[in-house]
């Protein structure tokens, strides 16, 4: 009995030796923004949660979600980059990421997935990124100015 327990004991530590940690980003962590309405546009609660992973096949993913805000409603999610500039004041481009559709009371949630090829020309660099939630051309909800950081 008490062999097999020292067996079962080396071979448990052995296993968690050769386990490999995954491997986050190192610079840029997980963060939650929290989306704010612009003007009167009605809102419970909202927000990106921005993560970069850092892996082999996704870079960083995003999760967009919003409750209480424009039942039956469609939003494109637009994130505006500021390359070299955290404080979002000289925006360099702007892309949409996802569209979230929100339900009768106002509910909704979508993701995007930024691979390492989406991210190649912006690697190394000190960005500013504010995501919006636009509606006919018109945002409706934003988060503040989020500095990142790409490896």
């Amino acid at each position: 009995m008490r062999r097999s327990t020292l067996v079962l004991a080396l071979g448990t530590v052995w296993i968690a030796a050769l386990a490999v940690p995954a491997a986050a980003d190192a610079v840029y962590h997980s963060s939650h923004l929290p989306f704010a309405p612009i003007g009167e546009a009605p809102l419970r609660s909202g927000f990106v949660e921005n993560i970069h992973a850092n892996g082999p096949n996704v870079f960083a993913h995003e999760q967009y979600v919003v409750n209480g805000a424009e039942p039956n409603t469609t939003y494109d999610v637009v994130l505006t980059i500021s390359i070299g500039d955290p404080t979002c004041t000289s925006p360099s481009f702007a892309m949409t990421t996802a569209s979230i559709s929100t339900d009768a009371a106002g509910n909704g949630s979508a993701n995007h997935v930024f691979t390492h090829a989406d991210a190649a020309g912006l690697r190394g660099l000190l960005l500013g990124g504010v995501w919006q939630l636009v509606e006919g051309g018109t945002p409706v909800y934003a988060t503040g100015c989020q500095a990142v950081q790409l490896d």
